[in-house]
């Protein structure tokens, strides 16, 4: 493609401050955010692909329950139909569309929900990936979704495909980025986000210069509110009406810059299936941390 768009996508774990980076980005002159698309593909449009009905298994049927749920209210919301979201629709008619009025193009999505598709990459981005601690993800996603499903989640790993990844999001988002150092980029960007909580400046200014993206130090606070800035995104409408009722990005989206993290709890003290998804994860995790932008004091 050569309309002098630049476009870059943000590949990152759950629970891991992405919506907020997004937000912060959100203010460069120019840019268009494309939200999750990816995601909605994957639990409601064309090539989704819904877990049976099981009477035995009332965690998928709340599952089901929550999705018919937000089905009914997406029409209250404003965004595309998830009916027109294949993975094929989503790389052809919007990440690798023209768009004349703007000058950088972010696609924010997570690595799981792309399902090994990496024919279904667009063409002509530069990759970007977002990790952090999996202690801090897995303690955080546990209570995600519960709250988004509606229901009790005595074990992570006992959820169906679509509602938690078999390789627990880390596996899925080191495979892309391996597939697009191989193929695509021999140098993909990687940034943790404690560090970028840590030193805002530091990583978010080292993080532009490598994506080509303007920086400022103006980008380090914004809005409370932001829905001037918010309501530019392309994303589905059922993730507008899921927000709407949950408030899954109600604290980014309310929030006023970065702010420090707590400290690192006990792994023992949190719950099995969380330590387990946190001895799962931690390998492919510090071979991404490796290769992470440092911050400027180490």
């Amino acid at each position: 493609m050569a309309d002098g768009l630049r476009r870059a996508c943000l590949w990152s774990m759950p629970r891991s401050v992405s919506t907020a980076m997004v937000k912060c980005l959100s203010y460069v002159d120019g840019i268009q955010v494309v939200n999750q698309l990816y995601a909605v593909g994957h639990y409601m449009g064309v090539t989704g692909e819904l877990p049976e009905p099981d009477p035995n298994n009332s965690t998928v049927c709340q599952i089901l329950d929550t999705i018919r749920r937000f089905d009914v209210e997406k029409d209250k919301a404003s965004g595309i139909d998830y009916t027109m979201l294949s993975y094929q629709w989503i790389r052809d008619e919007v990440l690798e569309a023209s768009y004349p009025d703007k000058k950088l193009l972010l696609c924010r999505d997570q690595a799981q929900y792309l399902n090994g598709r990496y024919d279904m990459l667009p063409r002509g981005f530069k990759h970007s990936f977002l990790i952090r601690h999996p202690i801090r993800v897995f303690r955080s996603y546990k209570t995600f979704l519960a709250n988004m499903w509606g229901c009790e989640i005595p074990d992570m790993r006992a959820l169906p495909p679509i509602a938690f990844p078999s390789g627990c999001g880390f596996k899925e988002l080191y495979d892309l980025a391996e597939y697009v150092r191989e193929n695509i980029d021999p140098s993909p960007v990687i940034l943790d986000a404690d560090d970028l909580l840590q030193d805002p400046a530091g990583i978010l200014s080292t993080y532009c210069s490598r994506m080509g993206i303007p920086y400022s130090d103006n980008l380090l606070s914004w809005q409370a509110d932001g829905d001037d800035i918010t309501k530019t995104w392309i994303m589905g409408n059922i993730v507008q009406a899921s927000n709407r009722r949950n408030g899954f990005y109600k604290r980014a989206f309310e929030s006023v810059g970065f702010e420090e993290p707590s400290l690192l709890p006990d792994l023992a003290s949190l719950p099995d299936d969380v330590q387990a998804c946190v001895e799962y994860s931690m390998d492919y995790y510090e071979r991404l941390h490796r290769e992470r932008i440092k911050p400027q004091n180490n």
